[in-house]
C-alpha cells in the first residue's frame, strides 16, 4: 500500500507493507505537481511525526527571524 498527499509544497507518502511509515516531502520546484524531495526520515510513530514536525515548524520560525533581519540590514 502506499498513499501520496500534497498541500501546497508539503506532502508525505505513507508507505505500507511488513513494517508501514511516513515520509515527508516537499516540492522540489515551482513545476513540480506533487511533493517529490524527501525532507524526512520514515517515521513509525505518532511521536515520531510531532517530533519532526515540531521541529520544522521551529527551524522555519527562526529562518524567518533571520531572512528579515538579513533583508532589513541589506536595505
Amino acid at each position: 500500500m502506499m498513499i501520496q498527499e500534497t498541500k501546497g509544497r508539503f506532502g508525505f507518502h505513507l508507505i505500507g507493507g511488513l513494517h508501514i511509515n511516513v515520509q515527508f516531502y516537499v516540492k522540489s520546484s515551482a513545476l513540480s505537481r506533487s511533493a517529490d524531495l524527501a525532507i524526512s526520515p520514515h517515521l513509525t510513530t505518532d511521536a515520531d511525526i510531532d517530533q519532526f514536525v515540531d521541529d520544522a515548524i521551529a527551524s522555519l520560525q527562526a529562518i524567518r527571524v533571520d531572512a528579515k533581519r538579513a533583508l532589513a540590514n541589506a536595505g
